[in-house]
């Protein structure tokens, strides 16, 4: 016999897959429960468990607003889940631009939440905790990773939960083996931020930033490029991202805050862009303009025009 978790006699053997099979049909037009529910004949098995409507697993949802326990085969408690998120996170502007995205992109939620699931640790009897807040996305799940030479990949390539894997598969939800961190990390790569991925001894946690945070990860980079161009009038931007050690594509960022409020002027395209300092005009340079001859102020107007 297997020594997989899902593979071993459930303690549980009274069990009903009513809403497995309602959502079978919808899907697939058929009801019946998929290969490898047994571990024996008439014995069920942990897989047929994680199917069941008395699957002892939960997702629970902590958000500002309290607690969602989610109930019912683990798989759909996923989905469920992964909906609500997607529908729950608004469309943010980022510095300004006419695009607009979802505050945590839906593929990497989606992508976290199914590697939470294909790799937790049914045996240790603990539900899959999501925190959710305007700063972030953190899904913790029991069960540290497999290998640590699989680190970067979430162990895509041997989950805890094979059979699970393979349901997960045939909806979507996993895509090919091995990309699931890339595929997380994919949905970050212009914005200056990153997943970050934590593995202990008896969980792993992912945590997703929102891309609100970009506004605040760059003021601080919008400051040192500022005063770089204050001081030396301008500069490429590969040589400003090489000496201030800013990314490329967060400079990107930066220069989109500066070109907005008429701080820098841009001449160039991609990494030959060339950034100059606008010095901003004092008072008295302000009015030296207004007094030249045939400017005038408003001030200086007549208070009628007569035809």
């Amino acid at each position: 016999m297997s020594n997989n978790f899902e593979d071993k006699p459930a303690e549980r053997q009274k069990m009903t897959f009513k809403t497995y099979r309602e959502f079978a049909r919808k899907r697939w037009d058929e009801s019946s429960l998929p290969e490898g529910t047994y571990a024996r004949r008439n014995v069920y098995n942990n897989f047929a468990l994680l199917l069941a409507d008395q699957c002892p697993w939960h997702l629970v949802l902590r958000t500002k607003n309290g607690e969602k326990v989610y109930f019912g085969p683990l798989f759909i408690q996923m989905i469920e889940c992964a909906i609500l998120l997607k529908e729950a996170t608004p469309f943010v502007q980022l510095l300004g631009r006419a695009s607009r995205y979802k505050r945590l992109p839906s593929v990497a939620v989606e992508e976290a939440l199914a590697n939470a699931v294909i790799h937790f640790d049914a045996s240790l009897e603990q539900d899959i905790i999501i925190d959710f807040n305007e700063e972030s996305l953190t899904i913790t799940s029991p069960g540290g990773f497999i290998g640590e030479d699989l680190f970067d990949v979430i162990v895509s390539t041997c989950p805890r939960n094979p059979k699970t894997s393979m349901l997960l598969k045939r909806l979507g939800y996993v895509r090919l083996e091995g990309s699931g961190l890339r595929q997380i990390k994919g949905c970050y790569t212009t914005s200056g931020l990153m997943p970050t991925i934590m593995s202990g001894s008896d969980s792993f946690c992912i945590q997703l930033p929102s891309l609100d945070n970009i506004q605040k990860t760059n003021h601080q980079e919008t400051e040192v490029v500022l005063e770089y161009l204050r001081c030396n009038g301008s500069g490429n931007i590969v040589t400003i991202s090489r000496l201030l050690m800013i990314q490329v594509h967060k400079m990107n960022y930066v220069i989109d805050t500066l070109e907005s409020e008429n701080k820098i002027m841009v001449m160039g395209l991609r990494s030959k862009r060339t950034l100059f300092y606008l010095k901003p005009a004092t008072e008295e340079q302000e009015d030296s303009i207004l007094q030249r001859p045939g400017i005038r102020s408003s001030a200086g107007m007549p208070d009628c025009i007569c035809c």
